[in-house]
């Protein structure tokens, strides 16, 4: 289905250097088979797409669209551009699912979840002053608060999907841990796909409905 896709094209002015190799929808699948075989990093999706001597790993690989594997560190550095439009694809592979009436988009869910930050944690004391006592904070990240995990330091991804028997995301974005989700509701909702008609929110842990149209 990521083949179906009418993605948009990425806004990318390349100067000096040689054209991809590997199209953005194959480095998409990959993407795909790393989160759907639960694999903890990049080396292990090459690890796993290296096996081309057992059937299934071969089955894989073609359905990724390769012919020939990728070098470690060029899947490092094509995996780490599939974030700059995330949005954009969510969204479109989003639409997709409805078009197709695989999804039942008479009702939608909303909700968020923190995301720790990659390296040291930056104190709200040394966040307050501007100081950065030691190299690896991520300066952008923010702290924010769950019932659930507590005190986390990171961000926030937000997130709407559908709901019966196929669940798939419909839309989704990212903002630093501090923010609000009703700050986000209205610019998370406004990409969704036509048709739906109510929108399930987890509030205190209580499942509402309310109407969005």
């Amino acid at each position: 289905m990521i083949g179906l896709i009418p993605w948009p094209k990425p806004d990318r002015k390349r100067g000096r250097g040689r054209p991809y190799v590997y199209p953005p929808t194959v480095i998409l699948r990959c993407f795909v088979v790393r989160i759907w075989l639960r694999l903890d990093s990049n080396r292990a999706l090459h690890d796993f797409l290296a096996m081309d001597y057992y059937p299934y790993n071969r089955k894989v690989l073609k359905a990724c669209g390769l012919t020939s594997l990728p070098d470690r560190r060029t899947l490092d550095r094509r995996l780490s551009t599939i974030s700059l439009d995330i949005k954009e694809r969510i969204s479109s592979m989003g639409n997709l699912f409805v078009n197709e009436r695989l999804v039942d988009p008479y009702i939608a869910a909303i909700d968020s979840t923190l995301l720790r930050a990659k390296g040291h944690l930056w104190h709200k004391s040394s966040m307050i002053t501007r100081v950065v006592p030691r190299s690896g904070i991520d300066t952008d990240a923010r702290w924010g608060f769950s019932h659930t995990k507590g005190w986390i330091f990171g961000y926030k991804l937000h997130i709407t999907s559908s709901t019966g028997s196929l669940i798939v995301p419909l839309s989704a974005d990212f903002t630093q841990a501090d923010t609000q989700d009703n700050q986000m509701y209205y610019a998370i909702i406004s990409s969704l796909p036509q048709g739906i008609r109510y929108m399930a929110l987890l509030i205190l842990d209580m499942m509402t409905i309310s109407c969005i149209i």
